[in-house]
């Protein structure tokens, strides 16, 4: 399983796609460095949201968690899943001595030990571009409660949110993974989730600018929070405070993802015959 698990690796990053994934990591950054430079002129300092040495990676990370990591996702999974069963390399591992399960395990954890390397990457390169660009700061307010947070708390903070981020990561790849394994080609994969992203961030924005009156807050904000998308934006955030009640609900939505989207990817792919 080791040896499998290896090879999957290296045959990811023999790969140019994922190199040229690795060079865009350190532009999202610059990129994030400029918007919120801007974005400081125009808010007062002690604000939640105004940005520090101590909250860039954070706040850097929930933007782009949102569209550019999870188009990142979707790309791996149709490179090591879709393109694989498209081209038929699928057919050509299975006759070793490997199991379908086997085989999904170790694709599987390559995508989230290459996921976790980016969003690694994308966060140490945030916390040195805070350090250097932004007002060096010994508190951490936090969005939700407004706590002030002294130093030691608030890289604890920093940790929680970036694991929280990733648990997002592993909620999305799950979904992926599925429409990688029901798919017939690479750019099905890649069109079907593409698709699924704007979906997930097109039907809370309009629950949240619907009418509530037929729906009442509380569910509509819950149905909000059935989205993924909806949670890595704004909803770890919620998860981290301590006196919010969502808490356990977003927590029993990434669940239900990864376990059920994870159950049906893991069923659709062992079960399909890759030898027609």
């Amino acid at each position: 399983m080791k040896g499998l698990f290896t090879s999957e690796l290296e045959r990811l990053w023999s790969q140019k796609i994922s190199w040229i994934i690795l060079f865009f990591i350190p532009l999202m950054s610059l990129g994030s460095v400029k918007y919120y430079l801007n974005w400081n002129e125009r808010v007062s300092p002690g604000q939640p949201d105004y940005v520090t040495s101590l909250n860039f990676p954070i706040i850097s990370i929930s933007e782009h968690l949102v569209v550019s990591f999870n188009i990142i996702a979707i790309i791996l999974i149709s490179t090591v899943i879709a393109n694989e069963i498209e081209n038929g390399q699928l057919r050509m591992i299975l006759i070793r001595p490997f199991s379908t399960t086997q085989l999904f395990l170790a694709k599987l954890a390559t995508i989230l030990t290459t996921m976790f390397l980016y969003l690694t990457l994308f966060w140490i390169l945030n916390t040195v571009a805070g350090y250097i660009f932004f007002p060096k700061v010994n508190t951490l307010i936090t969005f939700l409660d407004e706590q002030k947070l002294s130093l030691a708390a608030a890289l604890l903070y920093n940790v929680k949110y970036f694991f929280a981020c990733f648990v997002t990561m592993i909620s999305v790849v799950s979904v992926f993974t599925l429409l990688g394994s029901i798919s017939r080609s690479t750019m099905i994969t890649l069109g079907a989730g593409v698709g699924f992203i704007f979906l997930a961030i097109a039907i809370p924005q309009l629950l949240e600018f619907s009418t509530q009156t037929i729906i009442g807050h509380s569910t509509v904000v819950h149905l909000m929070y059935m989205s993924i998308v909806k949670i890595q934006h704004t909803g770890i955030a919620f998860l981290l405070s301590s006196t919010n009640n969502l808490n356990s609900y977003i927590i029993l939505v990434q669940a239900v993802y990864i376990a059920l989207f994870g159950l049906i990817g893991y069923w659709t792919f062992v079960k399909r015959d890759y030898f027609i």
